[in-house]
């Protein structure tokens, strides 16, 4: 063998390990994917839910929050939640929205939460607009 065939061959070598690599690769992120999407149709946010939701005004400080207890009646515990609250002026008028994220909530209980309005519009009323899961 000469030179010039050695070295193609050692490059063909190389190029079938990356490849290979890559494929080996490309199957353990798809079975890490399929895992975890398994795990998310196992949850449903059309069980999730938003009981005794409350516009918080601090009048010390002028902190405003929004609170509420998410209940989740899926059969698994929920990682992350996300409350989108729909913020609105004295009118009635929509005038900004704000994303809460509850996390760890236990399967077919409920968790109180907190979130802060950082708006520097005024606030009237707040309202739950929709609960997801990522």
């Amino acid at each position: 063998m000469d030179a010039v065939s050695r070295s193609t061959a050692r490059f063909a070598r190389f190029v079938a390990r990356r490849a290979l690599l890559i494929v080996c690769l490309l199957v353990i992120g798809s079975l890490a994917v399929g895992c975890n999407n398994s795990d998310a149709r196992d949850v449903s946010a059309s069980k999730l839910d938003v009981s005794n939701p409350r516009l918080v005004t601090i009048q010390e400080t002028g902190e405003r929050s929004f609170s509420g207890t998410l209940i989740n009646n899926n059969a698994k515990a929920v990682s992350i939640v996300q409350v989108d609250v729909g913020l609105y002026d004295a009118t009635g008028a929509r005038v900004g929205t704000t994303m809460i994220e509850v996390e760890n909530v236990p399967a077919n209980s409920e968790k109180t939460f907190r979130g802060p309005l950082n708006v520097d519009y005024p606030v009237a009323k707040a309202r739950v607009l929709s609960v997801a899961t990522p």
